[in-house]
């Protein structure tokens, strides 16, 4: 349960743990996944879809549905959904709403499960498309070398969006920006309930592993460009990431507020600029 609430936390958004996953954080952060996303790779996935007349897909940490709301249109035709999330309160969230536009039918299916301890009852067999968001980084090499075994047993294609990647730049700069950086890329590799987790170098590992199965694998970049108009999302990441900064570097906690005190004020006035790294997979069984 421990590692499946860390799925549910914002250390998915984009570093740290931000705002406790809830909805709320979940719904701030929904539009800018959607436009951060590498097109390249997004019409990959639907040249992919075109070959079968019926696409099965596992959703996985799906919250909300976000990624679900996202793909499901551009995918069309007919369409059968798993969204797996611990939590059933977020599952919930999902509600009745199927996207209608592009797609002749669909079904969908909503399973409460815990993937720190049993994912691996998943059944894969049937599946055209694994996919996820925010995942990546929150969790161990073991745990990302079953998920390919598995992708690969299934002949599934990969496609997770949204992968932290270590880079945090902020505009403009302040002294402090880079510590806060090296605590906070140093706290994701602390263990969410998987074991250590590979924080921003997890995409690069994955896509050696899927590479190793026999996958023809993409790795693109898909930042997140955050301006005034998101400055409650910049908020919830300040908030986040000093508490991670304070968690691996008590004695600076001074210093750190002084920091967080200076962002605010540039958030307030409208002229903080933040982008934040992130990868999009894309791996296509041989």
């Amino acid at each position: 349960a421990n590692g499946q609430r860390a799925l549910r936390r914002g250390a998915g958004s984009g570093a740290g743990d931000v705002s406790g996953f809830s909805a709320e954080w979940l719904a701030l952060r929904e539009p800018v996944d959607a436009a951060s996303r590498n097109p390249e790779l997004t019409a990959r996935l639907i040249a992919w879809r075109q070959r079968f007349a019926t696409f099965s897909v596992l959703d996985l940490a799906s919250g909300t549905g976000a990624n679900f709301r996202f793909l499901a249109p551009l995918l069309g035709r007919e369409q059968h959904w798993r969204l797996v999330d611990h939590d059933p309160t977020l599952l919930a969230r999902n509600g009745a709403y199927w996207p209608t536009a592009g797609t002749d039918r669909g079904q969908r299916q909503s399973l409460c499960l815990d993937l720190a301890s049993d994912w691996e009852s998943l059944d894969f067999q049937a599946v055209q498309l694994v996919t996820a968001s925010a995942l990546l980084d929150l969790v161990s090499a073991d745990w990302l070398e079953r998920l390919a075994q598995r992708c690969w047993a299934a002949h599934a294609a990969v496609c997770i969006v949204l992968s932290y990647d270590g880079a945090l730049v902020w505009e403009p700069a302040l002294t402090g920006d880079e510590p806060v950086r090296k605590w906070v890329n140093r706290h994701q590799r602390r263990d969410k309930g998987f074991g250590p987790a590979l924080g921003p170098w997890a995409a690069p590992e994955f896509k050696t592993m899927l590479e190793r199965w026999g996958y023809r694998v993409a790795l693109c970049p898909s930042p997140w460009q955050l301006d005034a108009e998101q400055g409650a999302l910049q908020t919830a990441l300040l908030e986040g990431w000093v508490d991670a900064a304070s968690e691996m570097a008590p004695d600076s906690r001074s210093g750190l507020h002084d920091w967080a005190l200076r962002r605010r004020a540039l958030i307030e006035q409208g002229v903080s600029r933040l982008q934040v790294g992130h990868w999009d997979l894309w791996a296509e069984p041989s």
